[in-house]
């Protein structure tokens, strides 16, 4: 579970904030333009539509005088639109008169150059210019005459208005400010909803936990049940398991797992007969084969849950030995699962010390010296040392304590690392 989930959801609501103020922005900049770009196409054809009807109609009779007063009319028309230059061409796409406001002169110099391929539209073509801030629509009408042939084209240069620009630029604006206000209360409003979820996760999780560990007392004390009617070996290995854990700097999944495998090491041994498992002396060589299979046994039952699965380690490597000596693998040195090479060491201790039906306790101070002679046979010889380096500490909290005070210290292993 998530340990600081306020600065993990903060970081991400803002990370989503951020990823969609710019797509979003993006897409309203984009329509912006687009919608920019159609209004002074709208205007441009509807301001260029009057030169249209002039020109039509001086090509119905081309002479100088009517020339001339189609100069005039269309000097007259140019000085109250935004249009800054008209270009009249016949049939054969050939210039035959143009107006330009003497303010658009430089202007119209700076804009690019064409030929004569608009002739070849059948249709009115519009193309965009920005010039520093300003935008510019060239535009070209093709003209008619009354059986359908070309007659002549127009060519407007229209200056798209300032106050349209910026009205324009405007509502784009505060179409972004109100896109990121709407995103930033909508993000507001999730992160009380969504922290209270977790809330009911993390209740749920814990619960359920709670229910795992209770399953895994259980199944403990049924095993101990049968093998030695007490639940006081499970505390102590797990316990001592877990000290050197805390020594090696494991991680708390790793103890997790290290916790689990204490518990259920012997899991299988539910699968061994009581006349081989409660055999007061030594067991035959056929009674040890059978004996083995307790690794395999318990393997087989934990797996079929996802949460043991972490306890495998142990559950079916904790009799292999250092040298390869051990069972079922055979595994040498750091080829047996750190796990299992901690509890093997805890396990043999624990047994020595304790009474079984087939042998009286050993003394702490045997019982260490049979650890330590197995140093690189039996054990790894760093969790040996280490070992014997905490026996005294360890023995203190764990080896001399009653069942209820060890369920104690159990309780708060669990509190810790679940």
């Amino acid at each position: 579970m998530i340990n600081n989930i306020h600065k993990w959801l903060v970081i991400r609501l803002a990370l989503v904030c951020l990823v969609l103020s710019l797509v979003i922005g993006g897409l309203v900049q984009y329509f912006g333009h687009i919608r920019l770009d159609n209004h002074v196409i709208r205007m441009a054809q509807t301001e260029t539509a009057p030169y249209a009807a002039q020109f039509t109609s001086y090509l119905q009779s081309p002479t100088e005088a009517t020339l001339a007063s189609f100069g005039r009319i269309i000097n007259g028309l140019i000085k109250n639109d935004n249009l800054i230059v008209v270009e009249f061409y016949d049939a054969d796409a050939q210039k035959i008169t143009e107006v330009i406001k003497p303010v658009a002169t430089e202007i119209e110099k700076g804009l690019p150059k064409h030929g004569a391929e608009f002739a070849l539209a059948e249709g009115i073509i519009c193309e965009k210019i920005t010039m520093d801030r300003d935008i510019f629509l060239r535009v070209f009408i093709p003209l008619f005459d009354s059986v359908g042939s070309k007659s002549g084209f127009i060519e407007g240069i229209y200056h798209a208005p300032d106050e349209i620009i910026a009205q324009n630029r405007s509502q784009t604006f505060w179409a972004l400010i109100l896109v990121v206000l709407i995103i930033f209360v909508t993000s507001l409003t999730l992160y009380p909803l969504i922290i209270r979820l977790n809330r009911k996760l993390v209740d749920y999780s814990h619960i359920l936990a709670l229910t795992n560990i209770g399953m895994l007392k259980v199944l403990g004390s049924a095993i101990a049940k049968r093998d030695s009617d007490t639940n006081i070996h499970n505390y102590r290995v797990m316990l001592y398991s877990v000290r050197l854990g805390e020594k090696l700097k494991l991680s708390p999944v790793a103890i997790q797992g290290l916790i689990k495998g204490s518990f259920l090491h012997d899991v299988g041994k539910i699968a061994i007969p009581d006349a081989i498992l409660l055999k007061p002396g030594k067991l035959t060589v056929e009674e040890f084969e059978i004996m083995k299979t307790h690794v395999g046994h318990g393997g087989d039952i934990i797996r079929s849950y996802d949460w043991l699965k972490d306890a495998d380690e142990v559950v079916r490597c904790h009799h292999e030995k250092f040298n390869g000596s051990g069972y079922p693998q055979g595994l040498i040195g750091e080829e047996i699962p750190l796990n299992a090479r901690i509890f093997a060491v805890v396990d043999v201790f624990d047994a020595l010390t304790s009474r079984r039906p087939y042998k009286e306790p050993f003394s702490v101070e045997a019982s260490l010296k049979i650890i330590g002679e197995a140093r690189g046979s039996h054990f790894d010889p760093v969790i040996v040392d280490l070992f014997l380096v905490q026996t005294e500490s360890l023995c203190a909290e764990i080896c001399y304590e009653e069942e209820a005070v060890l369920h104690g210290k159990l309780e708060e292993c669990i509190k810790t690392y679940f």
